[in-house]
């Protein structure tokens, strides 16, 4: 296939991608009373990407300044610092925005002011700085991986949620597609995959499973929004929880409800289900099987209970039905009861 057909079809190809990048950005800053600040951070990530590939479709048509070229370069500055910040406030919707976070785009800021020292011609000062913006990308999605894996073990959240499963799928492709990106850039893959190509199935593949789950669109917040705690309120009334679970353990009561529960702390029901709802990204009833499987796991490791029957240990952890035990347990564990009380012996 001739250079000028293959070069025809990249730009109809990229444009699809940069258009629907800019229609989403568009789309998530617009809709400001469903807007938490992950949706602000997910716009300019689309915006940023955006105007860095529609920049290369324009520049394969028309020729321009090799500092308004860079200048462009800069802005995939603003790629990783938008996706880490996406991830943690997608994760901690109630959370306020701290200025501090606004510093990681400051590299951003400097090399855009310095950009017309920074050569756009193949030299190694050129090479070092594309470099950069790579590793700085790469860094960021890798950050945010480790990140949710240590907000997962702190919130004690051992299924895998809706959000997790989204913000992996972002994050992952979004490495692959900047693996690439450089390895086409540098001409180890041949230039004919285009990166404009790989952008706009990008953009696609992530907006037909952002619109098969609605719930990324909504604001979490909002149900909650007549709330008077404060974070700090919030982390203090969790910290009482926790401590007043593993010490009392009112999770061993079959009938322990939402309202009892409450009573204790002097909060609405509808407060502490906000509270857990927050931190521990749970409903009431999960929060509670949560802890009465650990109460399970406990006891098989007891030699008293060596020759119990699971019926008996689910019981003693405050379950009433062997059936919720048993869906329990796996959600909780990725394993049947028999299963981790057989791998406890081994």
């Amino acid at each position: 296939m001739r250079a000028e057909v293959l070069q025809h079809i990249e730009l109809l190809i990229g444009s699809i991608g940069v258009i629907l990048g800019f229609f989403f950005a568009v789309f998530l800053i617009i809709n400001r009373k469903v807007l938490p600040l992950a949706k602000m951070f997910l716009a300019i990530y689309l915006f940023a990407f955006s105007l860095r590939i529609g920049k290369s479709l324009f520049h394969n048509y028309f020729e321009l300044d090799p500092t308004l070229r860079t200048a462009f370069l800069t802005v995939l500055l603003c790629i990783g610092p938008s996706i880490w910040l996406y991830v943690m406030y997608f994760m901690r919707p109630f959370s306020r925005l701290l200025s501090s976070h606004l510093f990681h785009y400051f590299p951003f800021v400097i090399f855009l002011s310095i950009c017309w020292l920074i050569p756009n011609n193949g030299s190694w000062i050129f090479g070092v700085f594309y470099d950069f913006l790579i590793v700085h990308m790469s860094s960021y999605i890798v950050f945010s991986m480790w990140w949710i894996r240590k907000y997962k073990r702190t919130v004690e959240m051992n299924r895998k949620t809706e959000k997790v499963s989204w913000l992996y799928y972002f994050l992952y492709v979004n490495l692959v597609f900047i693996i690439l990106y450089f390895l086409i850039s540098e001409s180890i893959i041949p230039f004919y995959l285009g990166i404009s190509f790989l952008f706009s199935g990008v953009v696609i593949f992530l907006s037909f499973w952002a619109l098969k789950k609605p719930f990324l669109f909504k604001n979490s917040t909002e149900k909650y929004k007549q709330s008077s705690f404060s974070i700090d309120d919030t982390n203090l009334l969790m910290q009482k929880l926790k401590i007043f679970m593993d010490s009392e353990k009112p999770f061993l009561d079959p009938e322990i409800t939402l309202p009892k529960l409450s009573k204790q702390f002097n909060v609405s029901t509808n407060e502490l289900s906000q509270i857990i709802n927050q931190v521990e990204s749970l409903n009431y009833s999960q929060f509670i099987s949560k802890y009465r499987v650990k109460e399970a796991q406990r006891l098989m490791t007891l030699s008293q209970y060596d020759n119990m029957t699971i019926a008996a240990i689910a019981y003693d952890s405050g379950f009433s039905s062997i059936s919720s035990f048993n869906s329990s347990f796996k959600k909780h564990t990725n394993m049947t009861p028999i299963a981790y009380r057989q791998s406890l012996k081994k």
